[in-house]
C-alpha cells in the first residue's frame, strides 16, 4: 500500500503534468492564431496576417511555396523564384552592401522581388525634416552605428518616397483612398489603398501599375532577367482584404509565373533558431525529447522516494523506547498489587530480606508488626502515614 509521501508525490506530479499541458495548449492556441507574430506575417491567421495568401498559393499551384527565416545572404540565386517582402516599414528600404549585392543578383538572375510597405495613413512626425536629412531612405549612402555602409534601395533602383495626406471621414478617422490601374485590362480597375505614401522621381525604367490620381503607388521595373515590384501598401495581401476585397487577378500577377515562391519573415524579426530546439523541430525529435523528460522524472523519483524502508530506518523502527528500570518496577507493582495489600506485601518481603537481622532488632520488628496491624484494622487506613511510622521505627538508634 502506498505511503503518504508516495501519494503526495504522485499528486504533485499529476498537478505538474496538468499545468504543463495547460501552458502548452495555451501557447498552441496563441501560435495557431498567429497574433504573436508581427503584422503582415504569413504565420498570422488573424486579419492582420498574410497566411491566407500563403496557403492559397500553396494549395492552388504547383509551385513550391515556403517561408524564409534567414538573412538575405541565404536566399537562392533567383532563377524562377519570387520573393515577397510584406509590411516593410517605409524607413527600412535600405540594406548593407552585402545584402544589396545579394538582392540585386537575385533579381538580375531572373528573380521577382515584391516589396510592399507598411500602410501609413497619418504623416510621420518630422516628415519634412526627414526629407532634408541624410536618412538612408532618401539620401543614397550613409553609415550606421557600426560604421557599415547603408544603401538606400529606392535611390539605387531609381525612385523616391513622398507623402500625400488622406482626408478624414465624418467620424474624423483617416479613410482609405481609391487607386486606379493604368493597365485595366490586366488588373482590377480600382482598389482601395490604405496608405498615404506615394512614389516620386521615378526613373524611366519604372512602369506605373496603380496610381492615386497622378501619384504612383505601385510600380514595376525590369532589372536584368528579373523584375522588381514596389507598393506603398500591404493591405491588399492581408487576410482581411482576401475576405472583404479579394482581388485574385492582382495577387496572381504579384506571384508571377515562377515555381519557387518565398515569403520572407526575417525582415519582420522572425528568425530561424539553430539551437537544440530548432534541430528538434526540424528533424521531428519531439518524441525523443518527451522520452528523455519522462526518464529524468523517473530517475528523480527513484532517488527521492523508496517504497521499501532503508536498513537504518528498519533498525530504528524495531527499537521500542521505554522507561528506566525503576519506573518499570513501579508500573509493575501498580498492576499486580492493590493499595490495601501494599504494606503487607512489603512487610513480607522485608522479613525475607537479608538486611533484616542487621538493621532491625526484635523490639523494632515488633513495633513494625504492631504498626502494620494497626493499619490493617483501621477504619480509614493511611498507607503514607504508616510508611512514615515504620521508617521512623527503623531509623531509631
Amino acid at each position: 500500500m502506498l505511503n503518504r509521501r508516495a501519494i503526495l508525490f504522485i499528486t504533485l506530479a499529476a498537478l505538474a503534468a496538468v499545468f504543463v499541458w495547460g501552458v502548452v495548449h495555451l501557447f498552441a492556441l496563441r501560435f495557431a492564431g498567429g497574433d504573436v507574430y508581427p503584422e503582415y506575417s504569413s504565420l498570422r491567421a488573424d486579419p492582420f496576417g498574410t497566411k491566407i495568401y500563403f496557403e492559397s498559393l500553396k494549395g492552388a499551384s504547383e509551385a513550391h511555396v515556403r517561408r524564409n527565416f534567414r538573412a538575405p545572404q541565404h536566399l537562392p540565386d533567383g532563377r524562377d523564384a519570387t520573393l515577397f517582402v510584406f509590411g516593410l516599414p517605409w524607413d527600412e528600404l535600405e540594406s548593407d552592401e552585402q545584402e544589396y549585392r545579394k538582392l540585386d543578383g537575385f533579381v538580375r538572375n531572373g528573380g521577382r522581388l515584391v516589396v510592399t510597405l507598411y500602410p501609413q495613413l497619418a504623416m510621420p512626425r518630422f516628415w519634412g525634416r526627414i526629407l532634408a536629412t541624410n536618412n538612408p531612405a532618401f539620401k543614397g549612402k550613409t553609415k550606421d552605428e557600426l560604421g557599415r555602409t547603408v544603401i538606400d534601395l529606392t535611390e539605387k533602383w531609381g525612385c523616391r518616397l513622398d507623402f500625400h495626406e488622406v482626408k478624414r471621414g465624418s467620424d474624423r478617422t483617416l479613410q482609405p483612398v481609391p487607386v486606379t490601374a493604368l493597365l485595366p485590362q490586366q488588373m482590377p480597375p480600382s482598389i482601395s489603398w490604405h496608405s498615404a505614401l506615394i512614389f516620386t522621381n521615378l526613373s524611366f525604367d519604372w512602369k506605373v501599375i496603380y496610381a492615386r490620381g497622378t501619384d504612383p503607388v505601385m510600380i514595376e521595373r525590369q532589372l536584368g532577367s528579373g523584375t522588381i515590384v514596389f507598393a506603398t501598401d500591404s493591405y491588399f495581401a492581408s487576410n482581411e482584404a482576401l475576405q472583404k476585397e479579394r482581388e485574385p487577378k492582382l495577387l496572381a500577377w504579384l506571384a508571377g509565373a515562377n515555381r519557387d515562391i518565398i515569403f520572407d519573415e526575417a525582415h519582420l524579426g522572425v528568425h530561424e533558431t539553430t539551437g537544440i530546439a530548432g534541430l528538434a523541430r526540424r528533424y521531428n525529435l519531439h518524441g525523443g525529447i518527451f522520452a528523455l523528460v519522462v526518464l529524468a522524472a523517473l530517475f528523480v523519483w527513484k532517488n527521492s522516494l523508496s517504497f521499501v524502508p532503508s536498513p537504518e530506518n528498519a533498525a530504528a523502527a524495531e527499537e521500542v523506547r521505554g522507561r528506566e528500570s525503576a519506573a518499570g518496577f513501579v508500573n509493575l507493582l501498580r498492576r499486580s498489587i492493590s493499595s490495601e495489600q501494599l504494606l503487607q506485601t512489603c512487610l513480607t518481603e522485608w522479613h525475607k530480606s537479608r538486611a533484616l537481622d542487621r538493621r532491625a532488632s526484635p523490639r523494632k520488628r515488633e513495633k513494625v508488626r504492631a504498626a502494620v496491624e494497626s493499619f490493617n484494622t483501621s477504619a480509614q487506613p493511611n498507607p503514607i502515614e504508616t510508611y512514615k511510622t515504620i521508617s521512623s521505627i527503623l531509623n531509631e538508634k
